[in-house]
Parts: C-alpha cells; structure tokens; sequence
C-alpha cells in the first residue's frame, strides 16, 4: 500500500472509484475487443449514395415544400390555419402503453397541483386566453410545458396570429426565439433587451431613442427637472438648461434594460397598450441556461408588469422545480401534448400540394428553376400511401415518437432518396394514377439517408446487436433489456413504466451477462433514444436511475427486428464472433446477394444465442427470427413473380413482332 500509494488512490478513493479505474482494471483482461466490423473492411464506408436528376429534384422541392414552407411570410396565416392540429389526442399507432403516452405530465401535476392544458375541446383553454390578455396583473410568467417537438413553437405562432389575434391588435407582441438567435448565458439580460429594441422599432416603428419618443417617456422627470435648482436657467441662459436636461435624460436613458421598462410604462399609460413576451425554444439550451431565462421571465412578469410565456420541457421543468430557480416560484402551467403525427403530416402534404397547385410559393427566391409538378404528383403518392398503408403511418409515429419536427425529417429524407426507384413511382403513378409507398421502399431511405451503407451515427434507427466484447451472449444484451422493461412496465409497481436499474441488472447478470455489458447496452439505449432514462436522488443523496422502452424501441422491438430490411442494413455495423462466418458476411450488392447475407447473418445470430441454453431470458428470439426469415423468403417470392412477368412480357412481345 505504501509503494503503490498513487494506485490504491487512484483505485479506491472517491475519485477514483467514480472515474470507475479499478472496474476498469479488473475487467480489462477478461474483455478481449470483438473482430472488426464489415465497415471497417469496406474500402469507402459510409459512402455517398448517388442520385439520378429526378431524385436530386425532389430531394431541393421536398426541403423546400415540407420544411421551408412554413417560414414564408406570405403563406404563414393560411399555414397556422390550416396545418395546426389540436394536441392531446393519443397516438393510434404507437407501440407503447397507452398509460406511458398519457403519463407526459404526471409528475408535474402531481407536485405543482393544477396543471390544465392549452386546449379544450371548443378550442384554446379560456384559462390561458385569459392569461394572454391579463395585461400582466398576475405577475407570474406563464410556462408552456410541451416535450420536443410537439409544436410549441407552431402553438405561440398561432396563438398570436389566429387566436388571440384581435385580442393582441393592441398589444406589443415580442418575440425571442433562443434556438436559431445566439445568446451568451452571462450576457442574457443584454441580449433580451437589445432584441426587444430591435422589435419595437422593426415591427412597431418605436424608437427607443428618438427625441420625441424620449420626452414623452420622461415627461415626469422633466418637469420636476423645471422645478429644480437648474429651472431658472431655463429664462436666464437657455442654452445651458438645454445642456443639463439633456444630461438627465442622457443619464436616464444610458442604460437599456431601465429605459425598456420606463418605456413599457409609458406605452402602457398613454396608449393602454400592453407588452406580451415569448421566450421559445429554451429547451434547446442547458439546464442552467433554461433557469437564467426563466429568471428574466419572472423579472419581466413581477417588476414590469408585463405578460411572459416561457416554452420549457417537462423533465427541465420538474428538475428546476426541485432544485433549480422554480423552486421560489409559482408559475402558471399550461401543458402541449403531441398532436396525431399522421394527422399533422398529411395535414403538411395537403398544404403543400394546394401551394404548388395555385403556385403561391415562388422558386425564384431561391436562386431556382425546377419542375414543381414532381413534388406534386410525389405528395399525392404520399397522401395516398399514409392513407391506405397503416404500417407507413405506424413507422412515422414511433420511429420519431410523436416529434413533429423529426417526423417531417424522416418523410423529407424520403422524399428524393438515392435508395428509393423514383422513377418507378412516378411512372406507375402517372401511368395508373395511383402507388401505394411500400414499408420496405421507406424503411430503406430512411436507414441509410444519403450513404451507400448503414451508419449508426446517422442512422434514426438504432442497431441492437452491436457488442464491445468477445461474448456471445452481448449480441442480444440490448434486446432483451428492452423486452425486460416492456413486460415489466405492465406491472403495477411501473411507475410510467420506469423500471429501476437494480432490477435490470438483477435480470441481465442472471442470464449470464456481465455487468459491464449491461453498462454499455443502457448507454447505447439513451443515446440512441430506444430507452428513456430518468434519475431520482434520494433524501442521503443516493442517485437512483430508472429506465423505460420508447416508441422507438418498441418499434423496433416488435416490426423492425422481424424484417429483411433491418438486418440487410445493421449486418455492417455488427461484429461477427465466428471465424467460419467472417468471410461469408461480405460486401453485398446485387438484393440476390444481400438476400443470402442477411440469411446467413440470422444464422450466426441464431448460433450466438444458443449459448444462453436453458436459460430463461423473456425474449422469444425464435419468433422473432422466423419472422425475419419469412420476411427474406416473401422478398425471394416476389422477385420470381416480377421475373416472371418479365419473361411473360417478353415473350407476349416477340409474338407480337
């Protein structure tokens, strides 16, 4: 001990037993590194997938009518009314508990008391219409609680623009948008008050600094100023007196952040008209920021009278309140639950296709010149296919897990996919009038996006058969942890469908599997959004995590692991154990050629998970498998009808020459 005396520090003192160094060190020489990947024999990985014109077409027109449309000036009322879908509605599709979907806010009702939603069923809740234009008497900001992307944004837009429209004529509307505008968490004040200048005098034609402006704003201190010592200068030099109010006023308005409130006051006073503050997209930033912002929110609402909303995330939410600078406060609550992902992004279709067909959103703007009738007859396959092909509609949902904006992402990156035959689309479309979007044909695109090969960087959908070690049985580590947190979270004792670690680690170390292992499958988990993950610290400090499968998961749990196309994709991002399948596992081209891959590869996989034996892991591999199979012997199928038809064709066409 004393002549290692830096390694029994570094090993078991609390630092070093935090940084984990003696795991590290006990477990290095039993954790052999797996094999290579497939993609690190590829000689270009990921690669760039290559596109014809067709595809690079659509790929600009779909950024442009699916996500840029909304920014149009032009086209923003007709957008927010025609496009906004009323949240709360539950997902028909998603894959979870119907409880878990409902259980968004429950923390938050259970500590903060009552928490009402930002819609009834006639429309905007008369509790927060009545907040909008409270001009401000309650001194509480008003906090929208939503998750990420379910629309808040697309929520306050509406709000001011169709719903408290004429309510907010009179009002000074402020805006401040922390996701696409850079702010400095020390120079946040500065930066809220620069930008509400910038407002008023864009949007409101107010100079904060105009003569006039400044005089009327202090008409008060000007006149106490006349009756001061320096009043008599006013007949004996004039010119002098002028100097000095011009040095009070100078000095009043040296500072900006006591100007814009002497200046809220005045506008408030003279023209009853009131100012209302949006802070968005905070929760795009740290905790910490998050509670600076609020700060300034409840500053702006208690000592400038003025009216604030604030845009935060649940969970950022219920950790302030606990810990953070909530904790002082009461704030109004108002929640936004996710609306209906298929409703929202047909609702988006439509109006994109009502734009191009009316030709209301100019190409020229962009710099571009493109034939729009693509994307429309592209859209109307899209609507079609959401409308008829129930497993399209089931993917958007729990692959972006109810996130509008992710949804979009996933449907534009469709849209002009260098893996998708575009041109077979729209000739079938144009020649039938209608096609109908296979699972298989979307899944590809959005798997690889725009490389030639699967990347779990990229990728939205997570491989679960990745291992850090030598042992078979971390192969299926992941999936069977999510299977675990699924069955388990239909147990009473779920609270929303949280299962404490303890107990997921009980089960996994049970099986066999090895606690590091377990570390590396829930961390894969989180970061790729198959788990949620929440932390509790007791009233001793213990640190408690908790976790729970998501839509994601869910999905590809139960659809995605029972499909050719899953295991065509993740077999190069998967280390292969045995040295007699190695070689077989190779690069793959022709679909013929992938079809055997992936039936070898489910092969391997079957071997690797005989090494559990009798044990009971709770998940049935052998379904899941067979399913995969049947799904590469339906493909297998499908190729001999259209070779066949091909050679009927053929041969109906050489009777007719």
């Amino acid at each position: 001990m004393e002549e290692k005396f830096i390694d029994l520090w570094n090993w078991l003192s609390p630092e070093g037993i935090t940084s984990g160094s003696l795991k590290e060190l006990l477990t290095k020489e039993s954790r052999p590194l797996p094999p290579e990947k497939l993609s690190q024999r590829l000689f270009q990985y990921p690669g760039l997938k290559s596109r014809n014109e067709i595809e690079i077409e659509l790929d600009i027109l779909g950024e442009l009518f699916l996500q840029d449309i909304v920014k149009a000036k032009e086209l923003e009322e007709d957008f927010l009314r025609e496009c906004y879908c009323t949240s709360g509605a539950l997902s028909q599709y998603a894959l979870v508990s119907k409880e878990i979907l409902k259980s968004r806010y429950h923390e938050l009702s259970k500590d903060q008391g009552k928490v009402a939603s930002v819609t009834s069923k006639e429309g905007i809740s008369p509790d927060l219409f009545e907040a909008v234009i409270s001009k401000g008497v309650s001194r509480r900001p008003v906090v929208l609680l939503g998750d990420v992307g379910v629309g808040k944004t697309t929520f306050v837009r509406r709000l001011v623009r169709i719903d408290a429209k004429e309510e907010l004529e009179r009002s000074i509307v402020l805006y401040v948008d922390f996701g696409s505008q850079p702010a400095l968490r020390r120079d946040l004040e500065t930066f809220v008050s620069e930008n509400f200048a910038k407002q008023l005098l864009e949007n409101y034609n107010i100079d904060l600094h105009s003569n006039e402006f400044v005089r009327a704003v202090y008409n008060g201190e000007l006149n106490r100023f006349s009756k001061g010592i320096y009043g008599q200068l006013k007949d004996v030099d004039p010119a002098k007196y002028l100097e000095q109010e011009l040095s009070l006023l100078a000095s009043l308005t040296e500072k900006l952040e006591s100007h814009l409130k002497a200046s809220f006051d005045h506008l408030r006073a003279s023209q009853k008209r009131n100012a209302v503050v949006f802070f968005d997209n905070i929760d795009q930033r740290d905790a910490e920021f998050q509670d600076a912002v609020y700060l300034i929110a409840q500053g702006l609402s208690e000592t400038w009278n003025l009216t604030t909303f604030i845009s935060l995330r649940p969970d950022t939410f219920n950790s302030s309140r606990k810990t953070g600078s909530l904790a002082a406060y009461q704030p109004r609550v108002f929640t936004i639950s996710p609306p209906r992902i298929d409703q929202v992004v047909t609702r988006r279709l439509k109006f994109a296709q009502q734009v191009i067909n009316a030709g209301r959103f100019s190409l020229g703007a962009e710099g571009i010149t493109l034939d729009s009738s693509l994307l429309r007859d592209y859209i109307d396959v899209l609507i079609t296919s959401l409308s008829f092909n129930r497993q399209l509609s089931e993917c958007l949902d729990n692959v972006s897990q109810g996130n509008v904006r992710e949804a979009l992402n996933l449907l534009t990156s469709f849209v002009g996919s260098g893996h998708v035959d575009t041109r077979k689309i729209l000739d079938i479309y144009r020649r039938s009038g209608s096609y109908t979007v296979p699972l298989h044909e979307f899944l590809r695109a959005i798997l690889y996006g725009g490389a030639v090969h699967y990347d779990p960087t990229s990728s939205p959908i997570a491989n679960i058969f990745d291992i850090s070690s030598r042992s078979p049985r971390e192969h299926f580590c992941l999936p069977v942890i999510m299977n675990f947190l699924e069955r388990q979270a239909q147990h009473s004792s779920a609270e929303l469908g949280f299962i404490p670690s303890s107990r997921i680690y009980d089960h996994c170390q049970s099986l066999g599997l090895r606690p590091d292992e377990i570390d590396i499958a829930l961390s894969r988990g989180t970061e790729t959004g198959i788990i949620d993950v929440t932390a509790e610290e007791s009233k001793t400090g213990d640190r408690t995590e908790r976790f729970r499968i998501t839509q994601n998961g869910a999905y590809l749990l139960h659809r995605l692991s029972r499909l050719f196309v899953y295991y065509d994709a993740v077999v190069v991002d998967t280390p292969i154990l045995s040295d007699e399948m190695r070689p077989k596992l190779s690069d793959a081209r022709t679909i013929q050629e992938r079809l055997d891959r992936a039936d070898d590869f489910l092969t391997y996989l079957d071997e690797q998970y005989e090494s559990f034996g009798e044990l009971e892991t709770g998940l049935d591999w052998e379904s899941i498998s067979s399913a995969a199979r049947q799904d590469i012997t339906n493909v297998w199928e499908a190729l001999e009808r259209a070779a066949a038809r091909r050679d009927g064709q053929s041969q109906y066409n050489g009777t007719q020459n």
